[in-house]
């Protein structure tokens, strides 16, 4: 029967995580310190800068990368640099990660087997707390 609903993957993993708001507004009060730098990409660093709520934004892509390191690190042979994990918000302002060839984590997402990762961030009493979904 087509209900024109999409099909999904089978779940290959899942991670949450959860960052202190008012921490991250610490290491990144220099906006273009080590940690920030370190830490986001430039698309990252300039999408959140631009918004009021910088810090609560930095913290919500954090938790993202670790919740994406806790879905699949363990699915590959070697495990991956959580700092490679870039989210963007799309059209719509819902949160992606970059998945495309030629990404940091295209490696990773293929000996994964992953075809989509399903991303929500919240924000509630100073936390933002990411969760992820391989597929």
């Amino acid at each position: 029967m087509d209900d024109g609903s999409v099909a999904h993957g089978p779940v290959l993993g899942i991670g949450v995580d959860s960052v202190d708001i008012e921490e991250m507004a610490r290491f990144c009060v220099d906006r273009e310190g080590s940690f920030a730098r370190r830490t986001f990409s430039a698309s990252e660093r300039a999408e959140a800068y631009a918004r009021a709520d910088w810090a609560s934004v930095l913290a919500g892509k954090f938790a993202v990368k670790e919740a994406v390191f806790k879905a699949l690190a363990w699915r590959t042979a070697e495990g991956f640099d959580f700092r490679a994990v870039e989210t963007l918000e799309d059209a719509n302002g819902r949160p992606c990660v970059t998945m495309g060839e030629g990404t940091a984590l295209a490696p990773v997402f293929t000996e994964a087997g992953v075809r989509e990762l399903l991303v929500s961030i919240t924000n509630e009493r100073g936390l933002a707390t990411a969760f992820v979904l391989a597929q």
